[in-house]
């Protein structure tokens, strides 16, 4: 990966989802397997730091799921892919309706949590599911960090490396 395309760390210490306190693990040699490793270590680092977040995915603008970070209380992968794909559709098509402008973000809130889905690039969805008590400004505010954050690295060859690479349900 080019140095501008690197996923840019954060300044905080940098953790994997697997072990406490180790770094991202290593990866096989398979073409593109260190981007994707490196990827869904952010998706499953985002959804350990915040408290409430139990379900993180980024769905391709067809609504197919290209990488996903999910506790054993998430759904089944199958579902969150074409829900948050119709979300972001009615979502746009009501900012349409009403000529009111790019949709910033769909949320879905329901009794015991919520549903928030934003628009990563080229259609891209970074769909994120979480308690209802989950403190929604906090949220939307990592959720915008996570989406500058790796934005720029999710091309075309990446989208296709992530389809290629069966997405880990956890």
């Amino acid at each position: 990966m080019r140095p501008s395309q690197a996923i840019q760390p954060s300044h905080e210490p940098q953790q994997s989802p697997h072990t406490p306190g180790a770094a991202a693990p290593q990866s096989p040699s398979r073409p593109g397997t260190d981007r994707v490793r490196d990827f869904h270590w952010v998706l499953h680092r985002f959804r350990n730091d915040l408290p409430g977040v139990f379900d993180v995915a980024v769905v391709s603008s067809d609504g197919v799921l290209l990488a996903r970070a999910a506790g054993p209380e998430a759904p089944a992968p199958e579902l969150l892919s074409p829900i948050a794909s119709g979300l972001a559709a009615l979502g746009h098509a009501a900012a349409d309706l009403h000529a009111s402008g790019e949709v910033q973000r769909t949320v879905l809130e329901m009794q015991h949590g919520i549903l928030v889905v934003v628009g990563i690039s080229d259609g891209s969805l970074l769909a994120v599911a979480a308690d209802a008590g989950t403190d929604r400004s906090v949220l939307g505010y990592q959720m915008t960090r996570l989406v500058r954050r790796v934005g720029h690295v999710l091309t075309a060859e990446l989208r296709s490396t992530l389809r290629d690479h069966a997405a880990p349900a956890g």
